[in-house]
């Protein structure tokens, strides 16, 4: 949302946060597994993840970033999401989530035209629904979506109850996914 002009404003207070995590798998369009831990206080990292051994080039954690990260040695993930970046810029990323958000939002008034519940009030690109009873519980509808292999949602636990978890995310998502998705959610036309 941060890249967005016009969705920035969700994000209000966040500058106040000691830390904050992004994960970029999501609609920065990375691998699964790539994400950000931001802290304001960069001894935070350095207290939690700080790593020295006689063999490494330097005790600086200043100077040597693998020092003060869960990963140290491990593959590079962060250059997937330089990458996507690079190829799409932040006006790129910007377009992507406001039409996710967008799709999102269609979603739900067709769900709420078929008599469906929506049980939260976010301004990102995720729903949580509850099914009209004629249909199942959401647990039925989520098994019955899953394998007709049309359309992937997930079951979910939103305030102690079972709920469909729809998640907006992948950039190629059109109108015609949209429209399988709601007839996957809910065959009665």
């Amino acid at each position: 949302m941060i890249a967005s002009d016009r969705l920035r404003r969700v994000l209000k207070g966040l500058e106040h946060a000691d830390s904050a995590t992004i994960d970029a798998h999501k609609w920065f369009a990375t691998t699964m597994g790539c994400g950000m831990f931001l802290v304001r206080d960069p001894t935070a990292l350095t207290a939690s993840f700080q790593v020295a051994a006689s063999y490494m080039p330097s005790h600086k954690s200043s100077i040597d970033p693998y020092m003060n990260t869960v990963q140290w040695s491990r593959r590079f993930l962060g250059l997937r999401l330089f990458l996507s970046l690079a190829a799409a810029g932040w006006a790129g990323h910007a377009a992507h989530i406001e039409r996710a958000v967008a799709q999102t939002a269609w979603i739900r008034g067709e769900l709420e035209r078929r008599g469906w519940s929506i049980v939260n009030d976010s301004p990102f690109a995720l729903l949580n629904v509850v099914p009209p009873a004629a249909l199942g519980d959401p647990k039925t509808v989520v098994a019955r979506v899953l394998a007709s292999g049309r359309a992937w949602v997930s079951l979910a636990r939103f305030e102690e109850r079972d709920v469909i978890r729809i998640c907006v995310t992948h950039g190629e998502t059109g109108d015609a996914d949209l429209a399988i998705l709601i007839a996957s959610l809910d065959p009665r036309g």
